[in-house]
C-alpha cells in the first residue's frame, strides 16, 4: 500500500515537472517571492509616456526602460494566489527591468553587454510595463 502511494506521488511530481517545462527542457520560472536569474543582453528602449502613451513627436513624454533580451525563451508559471495579476506565460524572450535610480547609475555601463540579472518576477499591469513579465532587480552582473 505505501509503495503504491509513494509511486503515485512520485509519478504526479514527475508529470508536474514535465508539464512546467519549456521546449528546451528548462522548468518554468515562478513569480515573486521566488528569486530567479535571467541571462541575456541588457538593452534600453524609449517608449511614449504620459499623457497619451502614443507618440513622443505629438507631445507624449519619452520614457526609457531597460530590458534583458534573453539568451533563451522562458516560461513563467501562473501564481496560484494572484492568477489575474501574475498569469502563466510561454515563450518570453524579453523582460523589462525595474531598478532603483542608484541601480541605473551603477549598471549603465552594462548596456549592450551580456548580463545575469537576479531578482523577482511580477506580471505587467500598467501602461509603463512593456513586457508581460517584469523583473525587480536585486543584483546584476556582466556574464563572463
Amino acid at each position: 500500500m505505501i509503495g503504491n502511494v509513494l509511486w503515485m506521488v512520485l509519478s504526479f511530481n514527475f508529470a508536474a515537472v514535465c508539464f512546467a517545462q519549456t521546449k528546451s527542457g528548462q522548468a518554468c520560472l515562478s513569480y515573486e517571492p521566488t528569486v530567479v536569474k535571467l541571462q541575456g543582453t541588457l538593452a534600453r528602449k524609449t517608449y511614449p509616456g504620459p499623457p497619451n502613451y502614443e507618440d513622443v513627436r505629438k507631445g507624449d513624454r519619452p520614457e526609457s526602460s531597460w530590458f534583458v533580451v534573453l539568451s533563451h525563451p522562458v516560461c513563467v508559471d501562473e501564481d496560484k494566489e494572484s492568477p489575474d495579476l501574475n498569469p502563466a506565460h510561454q515563450n518570453i524572450r524579453s523582460v523589462q527591468l525595474v531598478l532603483t535610480q542608484e541601480a541605473y547609475k551603477k549598471y549603465k555601463g552594462l548596456i549592450g553587454k551580456r548580463v545575469i540579472a537576479t531578482g523577482t518576477l511580477f506580471g505587467e499591469h500598467t501602461g509603463h510595463h512593456h513586457t508581460p513579465v517584469l523583473l525587480i532587480v536585486g543584483r546584476m552582473e556582466q556574464k563572463k
